[in-house]
């Protein structure tokens, strides 16, 4: 499975699009795709790679809101080769919960260190940027390159 978010869609559209993105997929590609709201976001999980040419989608994970679960899929959701010389973890938070966004990106970051020893931290202008973004229960973890 293939899992995907778009994001910056103002809310009252993201049923539309997500509905257009889910018929464009079998109609033109034959490919099974759905999709989720969560909050803010458009979740699409499909068959198959779904362009990204056409859309601005990031390749994502959703995952409770767990610490293990959520390094582990860091692990994943990163290219597996690492052209980036530096990183941020960017966490945003909706809901209450038993740790702070800057102690879980604190504990997140080892799951970069864990795949890329030489990288480094930059909170300022970063190569790499891994968004989790923690809403209520659910945990959307997605990589942006700068």
């Amino acid at each position: 499975m293939n899992n995907y978010l778009l994001i910056d869609i103002p809310k009252r559209n993201l049923k539309k699009i997500g509905r257009k993105i889910v018929l464009e997929q079998m109609q033109d590609y034959n490919n099974l795709t759905k999709y989720q709201i969560i909050h803010k976001y458009l979740y699409l999980t499909s068959i198959e790679k779904i362009s990204k040419k056409e859309y601005l989608l990031y390749d994502a994970e959703l995952c409770a809101t767990d610490k293990e679960l959520i390094y582990q899929k860091i692990k994943t959701i990163l290219p597996k080769k690492n052209k980036n010389k530096t990183f941020a973890i960017n966490v945003e938070r909706r809901g209450e919960h038993k740790f702070t966004s800057t102690e879980l990106a604190r504990e997140l970051a080892g799951s970069v260190f864990d795949l890329f020893p030489d990288i480094k931290v930059d909170l300022k202008k970063p190569n790499l940027i891994v968004h989790i973004k923690v809403l209520n229960n659910k945990c959307l973890i997605y990589p942006e390159q700068q």
